[in-house]
């Protein structure tokens, strides 16, 4: 399954991403930590979520777990919480090594070998707890519990899509064509994130 889904997304979506890509906003005007916020976020993201897919569409989970060697800052106070919720769903897993690169104080180039976890499951989507696992990951930095730390993306190969919640600020759904998106592009077009407007209005424009 992992074998299948990587050598899917390596052909149409790779690194996860595509120019074509809707982002939305989820949590402004409200400041951090708030209760409207949190409450906004998930409204939102639950609806753009049920708007992008349906309950029996066939989909894939795929989750990328570093642990918490990839965020000092945060951490994961609930590292386990997703793998709770997927309780009975069946998981394909695998280890990869990723290079991050960068330069020392002389210039030189460096390579640190980071490890991480990819687990698979795929199923119908009224299968899936979506809302609690969109849920944990808005809690995240918020300093909320149960949170999910973990990138988590939903993919569809049916749809040709990829949506993936980065954490309570925004969402961004990858497809292939415009078609796709479009009527999100236009039921949703305030929740646009703003510094990204212009590039999604042109590229969603009737031509």
């Amino acid at each position: 399954m992992i074998k299948e889904i990587f050598e899917y997304i390596d052909n149409n979506f790779p690194d996860f991403e595509s120019d074509i890509h809707i982002r939305f906003e989820l949590a402004e005007p409200f400041r951090n930590g708030s209760k409207r916020r949190i409450k906004q976020v998930n409204k939102r993201v639950v609806t753009i979520f049920e708007e992008t897919f349906n309950q029996n569409d066939f989909i894939y989970v795929l989750i990328k777990d570093w642990g918490n060697q990839n965020d000092p800052m945060f951490g994961n106070t609930t590292p386990k919480y997703i793998y709770k919720l997927m309780n009975g769903q069946i998981i394909e897993e695998r280890t990869f090594l990723e290079v991050d690169e960068h330069e020392d104080d002389e210039g030189k180039r460096l390579g640190i070998k980071l490890e991480y976890q990819v687990k698979v499951s795929a199923g119908l989507v009224s299968t899936f707890p979506y809302i609690e696992i969109l849920e944990g990951i808005s809690h995240y930095e918020q300093g909320r519990e149960p949170s999910i730390g973990q990138n988590v993306y939903f993919i569809s190969k049916d749809k040709d899509i990829i949506f993936y919640m980065y954490d309570d600020r925004g969402c961004i759904i990858h497809a292939s064509s415009k078609d796709q998106l479009r009527p999100l592009y236009f039921k949703y077009h305030d929740w646009i994130v703003n510094y990204h407007r212009e590039y999604f209005d042109n590229l969603f424009k009737e031509v």
